[in-house]
């Protein structure tokens, strides 16, 4: 016999036979009542649910709403089971991207906690919106990031640039300026792909891979190496013309000597 059905039908005999015309029970909040259905219950709100874990069935008034303090407020069976939404992103990126609300939960320490939710975080190139303003990878360039080039984590070597969306070669930029500009170990005339034929510098041009002079007869060292004219046998050997002509015959013109000079 459930401890308040025999109380409640000593108090409901009395009323009848004082000529009542219906019973109502209170139930002390400090004593749980065992029930099978709500019913048992006796209203004015009360609903019969278990304890946890499917523990004995109580009769039990629903707060509106479930708090954290190791009760079931609600009546469901459930202690501390908040069951609402949280989010605590900035306004105007929830369900934006990769963005999610999370589930309210109560903590050891009676305090909230949101849990599951997704917040903005820093955007990878992966075409996903990880930061969650409603763009895909939109802070790499595409067309230019030599990591990135053309689609995402598509790296190009480091000889390589990105150029338009493909991976290309990357060339010497100045043939006369000392520095090694594509980075392949090879500096101005020394790296022959990119510079052979072209200036090193004024009357100077790269031959194989070494500066060459292009003018005899301006007095100038043009390939700097520290020999001017006819000296720099290497490239005014003998019988290069080295001045103007001094007729009109075509072959009377100054030419390198053996000993270097120009007559």
């Amino acid at each position: 016999m459930k401890t308040f059905e025999s109380r409640l039908r000593v108090w409901c005999g009395l009323l009848l036979v004082a000529g009542a015309v219906g019973c109502t029970v209170s139930f002390p909040d400090d004593v749980p009542y065992t029930c099978t259905e709500t019913a048992d219950c006796g209203g004015d709100g009360y609903v019969c649910t278990s304890l946890p874990d499917d523990g004995p069935r109580y009769c039990c008034l629903p707060d509106p709403a479930e708090v954290c303090n190791g009760l079931d407020d609600d009546c469901d069976g459930r202690v501390d089971n908040l069951e609402t939404a949280c989010y605590t992103g900035p306004e105007g990126t929830l369900d934006v991207g990769l963005c999610h609300a999370g589930e309210s939960i109560c903590t050891r320490e009676a305090s909230i906690a949101c849990v599951g939710q997704v917040l903005p975080g820093l955007e990878t190139c992966n075409g996903l919106d990880e930061d969650c303003d409603g763009a895909v990878d939109e802070d790499f360039d595409l067309k230019t990031d030599p990591g990135h080039c053309g689609a995402c984590n598509n790296d190009c070597s480091f000889l390589q640039d990105c150029v338009n969306g493909e991976c290309v070669r990357r060339q010497e930029l100045d043939c006369a300026n000392g520095q090694d500009d594509d980075g392949d170990g090879f500096t101005d005339c020394q790296d022959r792909a990119d510079c052979d034929g072209q200036s090193c510098g004024p009357q100077c041009v790269c031959q194989e891979g070494s500066k060459t002079e292009m003018s005899c007869a301006n007095g100038e060292d043009d390939d700097g190496d520290g020999l001017a004219d006819c000296a720099d046998r290497a490239d005014c050997p003998v019988e290069t013309q080295c001045g103007p002509l001094r007729s009109d015959d075509d072959n009377d013109y100054p030419r390198c000597q053996v000993n270097g000079v120009c007559s």
